[in-house]
């Protein structure tokens, strides 16, 4: 069902491209500016089963898109200049901000070598205790699960699963009941269960953490180059939404007093983790104005304008389904986010029209 909802999307963008109707409405829907998020920056896998090829996209995507920007006249600058154009519709032309989200590694080794030739500004939301070693990144863990087992026999919550994993079709459905299982109960359960997985399976949770995520050293080369900005992201990647006020408070300031601890520099800028609609609300968006955060960024899809929260700010996802130069065109033009919008609220308001 994913891949065919993947298909169908990529035909309707298509379609738009194109048509050409993306440039004729741009002026209408492109905003003053977007924040691209990205996630793994790394050569291809060769792998059939990438259960989140949506999170990773290839070095030489991330120069084209690069590329593509400047193509397009937009200025690629870093948040704190984003937040003053915001302000100032006077004061520079369109722009795009690059983020990335928890702190790969391959955010070192692939891609800032790249931001660097391209002089580029960007921005690395760190996840501290996924640098320390305290967390665990649950959606890695359910790859490395189900490419070792041909049986997913697990405890989530109060519902005992047992997924068939030998095929590649039966693999991805279990990777995908996984995740909807893991995100239907709470933080700590979800923890308390991506443990115990791990323990049964043998995976060392902390020797994964070692080879895929950065290290405190190379976090500071990167905090030290003027092109780069270290954001907060929390300290163990939870759904902000889903904790209780002081615990959300406490992920947020303890995440910017360690990365200011380890790089000298305190962090002026914010992204929720997973920063959907059910991890990131009103509450979280006011705690990050009231801890003084200059931004806060979502997942939400969408562009920059005037009326942007600060604190609430939308991004559109460089998806590792995408990877084509038209794609990022018309991404950048805003125009398939704006019909989107107009779909929903045309679904919410005939909700019959959904159930057909």
């Amino acid at each position: 069902m994913h891949g065919l909802k993947t298909t169908g999307y990529k035909a309707g963008l298509n379609a738009l491209y194109w048509s050409g109707a993306h440039r004729l409405f741009a002026p209408h829907a492109r905003g003053a500016g977007a924040i691209l998020m990205f996630h793994h920056v790394r050569p291809a896998s060769p792998s059939r089963f990438q259960p989140n090829a949506h999170l990773e996209v290839t070095p030489g995507f991330l120069a084209k898109v690069i590329q593509r920007t400047r193509v397009h006249g937009l200025d690629i600058v870093d948040l704190d200049e984003a937040r003053r154009r915001l302000a100032d519709r006077e004061r520079g032309g369109r722009f795009v901000v690059l983020t990335f989200d928890d702190g790969y590694r391959n955010n070192f080794t692939d891609a800032y070598p790249i931001l660097k030739a391209e002089a580029a500004p960007f921005t690395v939301y760190v996840s501290t205790g996924l640098i320390d070693g305290t967390a665990v990144p649950w959606w890695e863990v359910i790859v490395l699960l189900i490419e070792r087992t041909r049986r997913v026999q697990v405890r989530i919550g109060d519902r005992e699963l047992d997924l068939p994993a030998t095929s590649l079709s039966e693999k991805r459905v279990a990777a995908r009941t996984l995740a909807r299982e893991l995100c239907n109960v709470g933080e700590d359960e979800q923890r308390a269960a991506i443990g115990r997985i791990a323990a049964a399976h043998g995976i060392d949770t902390r020797q994964m953490l070692a080879q895929e995520m950065m290290d405190w050293d190379e976090i500071r080369a990167l905090s030290a180059d003027p092109l780069a900005t270290i954001g907060a992201h929390t300290v163990g990647h939870y759904a902000l939404a889903r904790l209780d006020p002081r615990r959300a408070r406490r992920e947020m300031i303890e995440s910017r007093e360690r990365i200011e601890v380890m790089t000298g520099k305190r962090p002026r800028h914010f992204a929720y983790p997973y920063g959907s609609l059910r991890s990131a609300g009103q509450r979280e968006f006011d705690l990050a104005a009231e801890l003084g955060f200059a931004t806060a960024v979502t997942t939400r899809r969408g562009v920059l304008g005037p009326r942007s929260r600060l604190t609430a700010l939308p991004r559109i996802s460089m998806n590792g389904h995408y990877q084509s130069a038209h794609y990022i065109d018309l991404l950048l033009s805003g125009v398939p986010i704006a019909l989107e919008r107009r779909i929903r609220g045309w679904v919410g308001r005939n909700p019959s029209a959904s159930a057909r």
